[in-house]
């Protein structure tokens, strides 16, 4: 603001006989007019640096009205009346447990890493991370909890703290694929009516599991991939300062990750392993509750367990909407109709009480955690200008 003003007022003649760094006499133009430039400007900077995300807005309620319409809202309204809310109050208790989980793992890596916190603590963060995921697309934003524990821990670095979330994030997708290459031989037996499609695009993903996973633990391969990626990306930026800081922080990060990796043993990564699937097993029993108390009857546990885990891939790989809604939500109901039969209203009526339950009020929650943290002293304050 200070330095757009300054840069405006340059066109103007400027008296600053009495306070020659606060104060701007304009005799040429009124002050209507300047501040109508300078609103005009913050307005036009506003909407270019925030696009993508106005872009995944307009994406995301797109993509639910048209599947609402779609799934017809009085079937949609007629299947929650009628539901089991003992058991959707049941669902809730899931998202406790999944949110349990995902603490004590990155509980776990944190304290690999030296930083040993409490739970709660722990679970502050995580539901801040949470709050990030739900306003940004592919939930990028759940490195906000990076941001906030090395705000909050001395003894976090700033890569460490970056791999921590990362490393999370790969063992989300390890949990799935696992979760997948298990469940997948069961369905493809039991249901005959399931077109060659579904096993090519499975065997597809599995294969693509397996080469992305040796890539991101062998540092050959991984390590000048991503060298070349952040240089391509560092020349967006002009100042050779922000090129500097750029390069300097992501190949802290980089290094962080591989350095890291050898403080796990092998032991690590099966218990890391297994509280990634507990925790997609916990989210497919959730699903699997809803459509229960949905009426039902023929919704197989293995495959609710695996349209969601397919699901949840689908809308990280596919970035265009705010925490993958939308795409989600077209996902599962396309998978359970073609596997199990299951009409669009209970779909997508599991698929929004999902979000409720799983990625909104979490988000709320994290978002007023995040209100708790002060402004550091050190944090330099905006100075004022008085426009006389």
């Amino acid at each position: 603001m200070n330095n757009m003003a300054t840069s405006l007022a340059m066109d103007y003649e400027v008296d600053t006989t009495y306070y020659p760094e606060e104060i701007l006499t304009l005799s040429r133009k009124s002050e209507r007019e300047f501040r109508a430039i300078i609103d005009q400007e913050l307005k036009k900077n506003w909407f270019i640096k925030n696009w993508k995300y106005i872009v995944g807005i307009v994406i995301t309620l797109g993509l639910m009205i048209f599947l609402i319409w779609k799934s017809n809202p009085l079937s949609i309204w007629e299947t929650l009346i009628k539901s089991n809310y003992f058991m959707i109050l049941a669902s809730f208790g899931v998202t406790v447990i999944l949110f349990s989980i995902k603490t004590f793992r990155w509980k776990f890596i944190l304290k690999n890493q030296g930083i040993n916190l409490p739970f709660f603590q722990i679970l502050d963060l995580v539901l801040i991370g949470a709050f990030g995921s739900s306003i940004t697309p592919a939930k990028v934003g759940d490195i906000l909890r990076a941001v906030y524990l090395v705000k909050r821990n001395e003894n976090a670095k700033t890569g460490n703290a970056v791999f921590s979330v990362i490393f999370d994030r790969i063992l989300d997708f390890i949990g799935i694929f696992i979760i997948i290459g298990i469940t997948s031989p069961f369905i493809l037996l039991k249901f005959d009516n399931i077109g060659w499609q579904i096993p090519f695009g499975i065997t597809i993903g599995f294969i693509l599991f397996v080469i992305l996973t040796i890539a991101i633990f062998s540092e050959k391969i991984t390590k000048p991939i991503l060298c070349f990626v952040i240089k391509f990306f560092s020349k967006a930026f002009r100042k050779q300062e922000n090129k500097n800081k750029i390069n300097f922080s992501s190949n802290e990060i980089i290094n962080d990750f591989f350095a890291s990796q050898k403080k796990y043993k092998i032991k690590n990564y099966l218990f890391f392993g297994l509280l990634s699937i507990l925790f997609w097993f916990a989210l497919g029993l959730q699903g699997s509750l809803l459509l229960e108390a949905f009426g039902i009857d023929n919704a197989n546990p293995l495959v609710v367990i695996s349209v969601l885990c397919i699901a949840a891939i689908v809308a990280t790989t596919i970035p265009t909407s705010i925490a993958g809604i939308g795409i989600r939500d077209f996902v599962i109901i396309t998978l359970l109709y073609l596997i199990l039969g299951i009409k669009e209203a209970p779909a997508i009526s599991l698929s929004m009480i999902q979000t409720f339950l799983n990625v909104i009020i979490p988000g709320l929650i994290g978002g007023l955690l995040t209100l708790r943290t002060k402004k550091t002293k050190d944090q330099p304050e905006a100075k004022l200008i008085a426009i006389s």
